[in-house]
């Protein structure tokens, strides 16, 4: 029988459960980001990861890779709803997932995630070693880059609604708790 050697064993394994997770937010679950940093192996094949726990009812707000990589989800426990939308801004799936389903993200696509009752985790596997998220929520939302009147004109609305729509926003997190 071989055995492991443990200097391989360095080099290939990582528990990514026992890292410590980048994203926690309470009622809507964890974030963990594995880059080479982390993992060197994970450089040299040119890959990254992420580990998405989300909470019963809780969402991963919408993202997309900004710097054109793919991503290769595995669902590993739980179920949900996932959303992804073109570049034409059509759906290209909206589709219920559970454990043991893997679904693609092509580059520029947006995706979200809602979990069900019990939770969601997944698994992403991205063609990029230090992949660029771009977030419609958040400090760092695409949305605070365009100007009050451009942001009015592009969602038909009052400066009113779009001042509310802006702080609403920045006050988001990239993980989002169910509405009670």
């Amino acid at each position: 029988m071989p055995h492991s050697c443990k200097n391989s064993t360095d080099k290939l394994v990582f528990n990514i459960d026992a890292a410590l997770p980048d994203i926690h937010v309470q009622n809507a679950g964890l974030l963990t980001a594995l880059t080479a940093k982390k993992f060197p192996f994970l450089g040299e094949v040119g890959l990254s990861a992420t580990l998405v726990k989300l909470d019963a009812n809780a969402m991963s707000s919408p993202e997309y890779a900004a710097d054109s990589s793919v991503q290769l989800i595995y669902v590993a426990k739980g179920s949900g709803r996932i959303q992804v939308v073109g570049i034409n801004g059509e759906r290209a799936l909206d589709a219920k997932v559970k454990a043991g389903h893997l679904y693609v993200v092509p580059r520029f696509f947006v995706a979200s995630t809602i979990a069900d009752g019990e939770g969601m985790e997944y698994f992403s596997l991205i063609t990029a070693t230090q992949p660029v998220f771009a977030e419609f929520t958040g400090k760092t939302s695409v949305w605070g880059a365009l100007s009050p009147l451009v942001l009015q004109a592009s969602l038909n609305v009052a400066p009113e609604f779009e001042q509310l729509f802006r702080a609403k926003i920045k006050k988001s997190t990239i993980l989002v708790p169910p509405q009670n």
